[in-house]
């Protein structure tokens, strides 16, 4: 007999349960603890001892290691047993309630207060009012936080394991629109989503082209009845799956983009200007133009006409100065003065750095023959994985091994060369009549011209632009 049901049989009253499961792993269930196997019990339970049924709190796919704020099932059972719905809550045993010491002690200080008692059918001798088995419980939930503690290192092992594979270990939901979770479980695989590829590539494009964040996310949520989110569109963008990397295991995907346009969208994202609704200008060189002294980004600022019915002027400023006071470069520069002075003499910033990149002499990189210290590595990298999947070996000292492994295997591995540079765009750009396809734009395809043409420049204390500053793509 459960000594908690002894106190209560001597009230002479009905006792009134609650009846608490919860699951939160693919082992557990193959260990018998799914959800439908945990009510059975705790019904034959309450048909044994004639306990009358007062609410089922489930808590299905959750850790018992967890917060009570985060198992919805625990905190509404807490909230009805100050609400005096029921006198004990039964579960199959301690690991089904609580793997964690400190959020148990929580609980049961709430339960306490409101009169309720528990009961682990599977664990009789654990009674929560007597101070003599205080002592067991605590060494039963210890084992249990040990417990999950170790099955979390082995999922995230087997899961890093199924990645390198290139497998999926989460559902379609975790991933950007542009794809789907194909295959049969336990060999699940990721692949293009075909149906929305056409959205992805029009995005990409009208990126590129304006070199907005904003213009973006107001074009593809207007054109495709989208809610995406300014956060999303940023995820999207950054998300390493676009050119078939994932988590580090290259070809996981077949890539959308190859990696040299990934960066290009990068690098523009690093001078993005910050979204913001309210933004009803656009400033030409937002992103590119820096301050001399400091090296952040000049700050644009429009100023109205005197009778506020014209745009008025657009100037910049360096955002260190004016609200931090912790840069010297205190001068206004006029927008209209440093597009001219680019545009006129943007043909001589051109030719010059096409000659200094042609004469840029490449060093050849000496090459050995590793191979046979590149295989020995990866072999003992096998045998540590092999390892720690039987369990012969802690994380700590399987993380160790292997970081010190791979910063081996990086140091012989032979460098890729690098990557001439591609000067056809600049090229192309001299054989145009530039200039006057540029005053036919508008502001924000001036501004794409830029962005596209020019990572960055600065300008002197007299306001010139400096040519060693101009970076081109």
């Amino acid at each position: 007999m459960y000594k908690q049901l002894e106190r209560y049989r001597q009230e002479g009253r009905p006792i009134r349960v609650a009846k608490y499961s919860r699951c939160s792993s693919d082992e557990q269930k193959k260990n018998g603890y799914t959800i439908n196997d945990q009510l059975d019990l705790l019904e034959e339970f309450c048909t044994e001892y004639e306990l009358v049924g007062a609410g089922v709190y489930i808590d299905e796919g959750i850790s018992a290691t967890l917060e009570i704020n985060k198992r919805k099932a625990l905190a509404k059972l807490i909230k009805d047993a100050k609400a005096g719905k029921f006198d004990i809550v039964v579960f199959k045993c301690i690991d089904r309630f609580f793997r964690n010491v400190g959020e148990y002690y929580e609980c049961q200080k709430q339960l306490r207060k409101a009169g309720v008692t528990w009961i682990s059918i599977e664990e009789s001798d654990l009674d929560p009012e007597d101070d003599d088995a205080a002592f067991k419980i605590n060494i039963y939930l210890t084992m249990a936080e040990y417990e999950a503690k170790k099955t979390s290192k082995r999922i995230r092992f087997n899961n890093k394991m199924r990645i390198k594979n290139k497998q999926v270990v989460t559902g379609t939901r975790n991933f950007h629109f542009p794809w789907v979770v194909v295959g049969e479980k336990r060999n699940r695989h990721l692949a293009q989503n075909k149906d929305n590829e056409h959205i992805l590539f029009d995005l990409l494009d009208h990126f590129e082209l304006h070199q907005s964040k904003r213009k973006t996310l107001v074009y593809i949520n207007t054109k495709y009845a989208m809610t995406m989110s300014i956060s999303s569109l940023q995820s999207l963008l950054t998300d390493t799956l676009l050119y078939g990397e994932y988590k580090g295991v290259e070809n996981y995907v077949e890539p959308y983009i190859t990696k040299e346009r990934y960066d290009r969208i990068q690098d523009t994202l690093a001078r993005n200007a910050r979204y913001s609704e309210n933004a009803p200008h656009s400033f030409l060189f937002a992103g590119i133009f820096k301050c001399r002294e400091c090296g952040r980004n000049m700050v644009g600022n429009h100023k109205k006409s005197e009778s506020g019915n014209t745009i008025g002027s657009f100037n910049y400023r360096c955002n260190k100065y004016r609200q931090e006071g912790t840069c010297s470069n205190n001068h206004a520069l006029s927008e209209r003065k440093i597009e001219k002075q680019l545009l006129n003499n943007l043909e001589k910033y051109i030719r010059d750095e096409i000659v200094r990149v042609e004469n840029i002499s490449d060093i050849p990189q000496p090459k050995t023959d590793n191979t046979l210290k590149i295989e020995g590595i990866k072999k003992e990298m096998d045998r540590l994985n092999m390892m720690f999947r039987k369990g012969r070996i802690e994380e700590e000292e399987y993380d160790a091994d292997y970081l010190k492994l791979e910063k081996e295997l990086k140091a012989i591995e032979v460098p890729e060369e690098p990557k001439e540079r591609n000067l056809d765009m600049l090229h192309g750009l001299l054989e145009t009549d530039y200039k006057a396809l540029y005053d036919e734009l508008d502001r924000e395809h001036k501004k794409a011209f830029w962005k596209n043409l020019i990572k960055s420049f600065t300008v002197d204390e007299n306001k010139k632009i400096v040519q060693d500053s101009i970076i081109f793509f």
